[in-house]
């Protein structure tokens, strides 16, 4: 039979394991809320692109708020990356069909990592108020002030 003082450490351990879970979850929604950001940015892209039509002067982004002025040419294909350093010159309308399916996988994963955390969450403040309760009863026994 255990000690309430081992109890009381051992409900700690799985506060804090609860801790260490929540903050790979939340290092994870940040993941893919940026590869969100830059599938959305890449489609609203290639849709303004399509969009201005042959010869139009437009502004690429190039990374880190900067870009660049240029002349449209084919304004109904463009490359895309298909793994390692593979480019495929395809046309802009699959391409957003592809990103479109990304978008859609990228959020889906984002409401699960979201619906995971947010139960996560309810488990540690749940878990956190027995440990404060068995912690106020520990200081509450008698010569509970000798074990301090």
């Amino acid at each position: 039979m255990s000690s309430p003082e081992t109890e009381l450490r051992r409900n700690i351990a799985v506060l804090d394991q609860y801790r260490e879970q929540m903050e790979a979850f939340a290092q994870q929604q940040e993941i893919v809320r940026i590869s969100l950001e830059e599938h959305m940015r890449a489609r609203e892209t290639l849709t303004r692109y399509q969009q201005a039509g042959k010869d139009a002067e437009i502004l690429v982004p190039v990374g880190a708020n900067s870009f660049l002025v240029v002349a449209s040419k084919d304004v109904n294909k463009a490359f895309v990356s298909i793994g390692s350093d593979l480019l495929v010159h395809d046309d802009i309308e699959k391409q957003l069909g592809r990103l479109d399916a990304r978008i859609k996988s990228i959020s889906e994963a984002a409401n699960a990592i979201g619906q995971r955390l947010g139960e996560l969450q309810r488990r540690a403040e749940a878990q956190g108020a027995m440990v404060q309760d068995m912690y106020e009863q520990l200081q509450a026994q008698p010569g509970a002030r000798e074990r301090s």
